[in-house]
C-alpha cells in the first residue's frame, strides 16, 4: 500500500510540476525571444516530449535538482518566428547563435534582440544591458542611418562602428536561464565559439517559441491527470479509513 500511495503521490507532484512550466510557457508566449521549457519523466519518458529536439539534443539533457520528483526538465532551443518591426535597433537572429550581453553577472547570452540605446549612446538591451561587439567591448552608436548586415557588422552612417559578438554552443544544455531571456553559461568546457551558421535580421525580432493553443491543450491534460491521481487518493484514504474502523470494532 505505501508503494502504491508513494507512486500515487509523485505522479501527483510530477503533474503538478508540469503544469507550473506549461504555465510559465503560456505566460512568456509574447516574450521576444522566449525558448519554452519542457518536462520528461525518469526513466520511462514519453517519446512524444522529444519531439522539438534532435538526437545530438538529447542525449546531455540536464536533469532537475528536485531529487524527490522522477522528472527533469530542459529548454527547447527551436527557432521562433521572425516578425518585422521596421526598427533599425531590432535585430533577429537565424540559426542557433546567441547574442552576448554584459550584466552584473558576466557575459551572458540572450536571442532577444530587441535593442536600444542608453544616454551614452551605447547599445542595450530593454534592461538597460550593454550588448556585447567581437571585440569584447560595448558597442556605440552616434549617427542617423543605421545598417546591421547578416553577419553582424554595424555600419553608421556609412562608417563601420563594430560587429555583434554572436556566439554558438557545441551543447546548448549547459544554458541556465537567468531571467529576462537570458542564459548563463554553465558548463566551462563550452565557452562558445565564434557563430558560424548564424545570421543577423535587421528591423525583425525573434518571436517566442510557445504554442499557445498546444500548451493549452497540454494544460487541460495535465490537470485532468492531476484531478485523476487527486481521486485515487481519495478512493484509498477511504478505503485505508473503512479498514482502520472495521480493525477497532472487531
Amino acid at each position: 500500500m505505501r508503494g502504491e500511495i508513494g507512486s500515487i503521490l509523485s505522479g501527483t507532484m510530477s503533474q503538478e510540476m508540469r503544469l507550473e512550466i506549461l504555465s510559465n510557457n503560456m505566460a512568456n508566449a509574447n516574450t521576444v525571444g522566449f525558448k519554452e521549457d519542457r518536462v520528461f519523466r525518469i526513466p520511462e519518458t514519453p517519446a512524444s516530449v522529444w519531439n522539438n529536439l534532435s538526437a545530438d539534443q538529447t542525449k546531455d539533457v540536464p536533469i532537475n535538482n528536485i531529487s524527490s520528483l522522477p522528472v527533469g526538465t530542459f529548454t527547447n532551443f527551436e527557432q521562433g518566428h521572425l516578425k518585422e518591426t521596421g526598427n533599425a535597433l531590432d535585430m533577429a537572429l537565424e540559426g542557433e547563435g546567441f547574442f552576448s550581453v554584459q550584466t552584473s553577472q558576466g557575459t551572458q547570452y540572450t536571442r532577444k534582440g530587441s535593442f536600444a540605446l542608453n544616454s551614452n549612446g551605447t547599445l542595450v538591451t530593454q534592461e538597460g544591458y550593454p550588448v556585447l561587439g567581437k571585440s569584447g567591448g560595448q558597442i556605440k552608436i552616434s549617427g542617423k542611418q543605421v545598417v546591421v548586415a547578416p553577419s553582424g557588422t554595424i555600419i553608421v552612417d556609412s562608417v563601420e562602428v563594430g560587429a555583434l559578438n554572436i556566439v554558438e554552443f557545441a551543447n546548448k544544455t549547459g544554458l541556465l536561464k537567468t531571467g529576462d531571456s537570458l542564459y548563463s553559461q554553465q558548463n566551462p568546457k563550452d565557452p562558445g565559439a565564434p557563430a558560424k551558421k548564424t545570421v543577423v535580421q535587421q528591423r525583425f525580432i525573434e518571436g517566442s517559441n510557445v504554442d499557445p493553443v498546444k500548451m493549452m491543450t497540454e494544460m487541460i491534460n495535465v490537470m485532468r491527470g492531476y484531478e485523476s491521481y487527486q481521486k485515487v487518493l481519495q478512493s484509498m484514504n477511504e478505503v485505508d479509513t473503512k479498514t482502520n474502523e472495521v480493525g477497532k470494532l472487531a
